[in-house]
């Protein structure tokens, strides 16, 4: 279920084992009003991977996307990243189907008026947190 709600830094609990891609981690960007989140999941050595997130605007709608990402320290606009689990070798592959069938924030206003004022807004935010629980709820984020 969809809803608001803020995310919480937390520490890193557990090691990696062999079996373990990586770290999957809120990446937070500068952005107006609200900072930007997405998934980020670290899959080299580097510490590079892959970023899933939403993008576009509540005043037109956003979209799904998927693409390699450096660091998110490495962004002129980074803000901060959040631990949420890890990932194994073998689930990496589901991921992007799993996030994906999450619909992407719709269209929510005709210009400066809201199209239902009776639902809440949904924004990168909402959608990254439904997708971590898709994750989670699919056996493919380990916390």
């Amino acid at each position: 279920m969809r809803g608001t709600g803020t995310v919480v830094d937390c520490k890193k609990s557990i090691a990696q084992s062999s079996d373990d891609l990586g770290d999957v981690l809120l990446r937070l960007r500068g952005g107006a009003p609200r900072n930007h989140v997405g998934i980020f999941v670290e899959v080299n050595e580097d510490l590079s991977g892959s970023l899933f997130q939403v993008t576009g605007s509540i005043q037109n709608g956003m979209t799904f996307g998927h693409k390699k990402a450096y660091r998110p320290e490495d962004s002129a606009s980074y803000v901060s990243k959040t631990y949420v689990g890890t990932i194994a070798k073998d689930d990496y592959a589901r991921i992007q189907a799993i996030v994906e069938a999450i619909p992407p924030p719709p269209k929510q206003f005709n210009g400066p008026r809201r199209i239902d004022p009776s639902k809440p807004l949904i924004t990168c935010q909402e959608w990254t947190k439904e997708a971590v629980q898709a994750l989670k709820d699919g056996g493919v984020l380990k916390e």
